[in-house]
């Protein structure tokens, strides 16, 4: 039997068929729901066993996207429901983009993380290396540990600097949450020629995602990246493999090894 996702959708949030997409490559089953439903009725997350928060232009992605989602969430019963499925070691969830600044809005991480404007001052979008926190103990990571090609992934926002005081941020090393990093230098060749894209927005510790209880929270969008014809490198991926027709390894085993995992469930 394949696992059930769920994905909210409405509201603007869009890159919901993407994720949709990755989920089913790795062999899960995926329904769309809208926000207002869940809002009415959140119990309708116990007919699943995982979760994808999707991101981009959620509420017209203005800054405080995060914030107005939020005021809707806090005055129902969803965010109590949200924290005891966060708290479920048993329910993996994949949250992205304006999903991330939700869940800081609504106080759902282990140590209190803000998110505020980009350091540049203006929304960016493009690829960056990405680091693996090889301590880390997200099953969304567990085929990641000890990769050894290069791991990047697209990034589109205004609104994605993360911001954690040196009290949390001490709490999260020690407790090794912080799952994702922003990589100095150019693990992938196609930068080596082009403008440096190391840490784009000016997070604190170059933080580029969170995970806990087999949660993935997160800003670059992995599952904008799912086949090799999509990456900034094809050219060096069709010299080595003759084809650019395979999936993109990293954002592949990142949702085969959740949906794998609720699968033994």
């Amino acid at each position: 039997m394949k696992p059930k996702i769920i994905i909210p959708t409405g509201l603007g949030i869009n890159s919901h068929e993407e994720l949709k997409y990755c989920f089913e490559l790795g062999g899960a089953e995926v329904d769309f729901r809208l926000i207002n439903e869940l809002v009415a009725n959140p119990k309708l997350l116990e007919n699943y066993q995982g979760m994808g928060l999707a991101g981009g232009f959620a509420m017209g992605d203005q800054l405080g996207a995060g914030q107005s989602l939020s005021s809707r969430i806090r005055l129902s019963g969803l965010k109590e429901k949200l924290e005891e499925k966060i708290d479920d070691v048993n329910f993996p969830i994949y949250s992205v983009c304006n999903s991330l600044q939700l869940m800081a809005k609504l106080n759902l991480f282990t140590v209190q993380v803000g998110t505020t404007k980009n350091s540049s001052g203006k929304h960016e979008t493009s690829y960056w290396d990405i680091g693996v926190n090889e301590k880390c103990d997200t099953v969304w990571l567990s085929e990641l540990k000890g990769y050894v090609n290069p791991i990047f992934a697209p990034i589109s926002h205004g609104e994605g600097r993360i911001y954690v005081s040196e009290e949390n941020l001490k709490i999260a090393q020690e407790q090794n949450i912080i799952a994702l990093t922003y990589q100095k230098g150019h693990i992938c060749d196609f930068f080596k020629s082009s403008r440096n894209h190391y840490n784009p927005n000016g997070s604190v510790t170059d933080i580029a995602g969170f995970g806990w209880n087999n949660n993935l929270v997160l800003f670059p969008h992995f599952e904008r990246l799912h086949h090799d014809f999509q990456r900034p490198d094809r050219q060096y991926v069709k010299e080595e493999k003759g084809t650019t027709k395979g999936v993109y390894e990293p954002t592949y085993l990142m949702f085969k090894a959740a949906v794998d995992f609720m699968k033994g469930n």
